[in-house]
């Protein structure tokens, strides 16, 4: 099966609708993938509940998304607010060797009982990353996005960096490429751990 599934959620205002069309616009664009999104958010767009999916299929012979939203158990999934947390049991990823992988933000969420259960999950404070290195929440996307080019392997860091430059504005290019350098060096940090701890 060469479908890859991936949902983001959170509240308005964390870039959860933008981080997924970075990475349909990295499949899709630059590496010439049948992709599809789907997006969802509550009437009160800024701090209400909202959601994004992505399917991906990997196999770059298809040429459409047969089925457009990603279903349980998904192979990535990012988690940036606590409502959704709350939401999240260890069966909504997948336990295969290569996916199942899950991000959460520390520095919103204060409890994620699920994420004890999923093996393959990353406990990032990003927001508070991007504040504290880069003086603005905004580049916490771009840590995400680097986090999940390397750890989902999907698309290279060429097509990655590619879609970055469509983004954001050129006078915030280059803090952007050390937000993605950052998360490119959290994620490999954490595939080492992964590692480590299987050999």
């Amino acid at each position: 099966m060469s479908r890859y599934e991936i949902r983001v959620s959170g509240f308005g205002g964390q870039g959860v609708i933008t981080l997924s069309k970075m990475i349909i616009m990295a499949s899709s664009i630059y590496e010439g993938l049948a992709a599809t999104q789907t997006e969802a958010y509550s009437a009160a767009a800024r701090g209400g509940k909202c959601w994004a999916e992505v399917v991906v299929d990997l196999d770059k012979s298809i040429e459409y998304i047969d089925y457009p939203k990603a279903l349980k158990p998904y192979d990535f999934l990012i988690v940036l607010s606590q409502e959704s947390a709350n939401d999240i049991k260890a069966n909504f990823v997948k336990s295969d060797e290569n996916t199942g992988f899950l991000i959460w933000d520390p520095s919103t969420i204060n409890k994620f009982r699920g994420a004890k259960k999923i093996s393959k999950a990353l406990s990032i404070p990003v927001q508070k990353l991007a504040v504290e290195k880069f003086g603005n929440i905004v580049f916490g996307n771009t840590i995400l996005f680097a986090v999940f080019t390397i750890l989902a392997g999907i698309f290279s860091e060429e097509s990655a960096l590619e879609t970055i430059k469509k983004f954001v504005p050129s006078s915030t290019l280059d803090t952007n490429i050390e937000a993605f350098e950052l998360g490119k060096q959290e994620a490999k940090k954490f595939l080492q751990k992964l590692k480590e701890e299987g050999s």
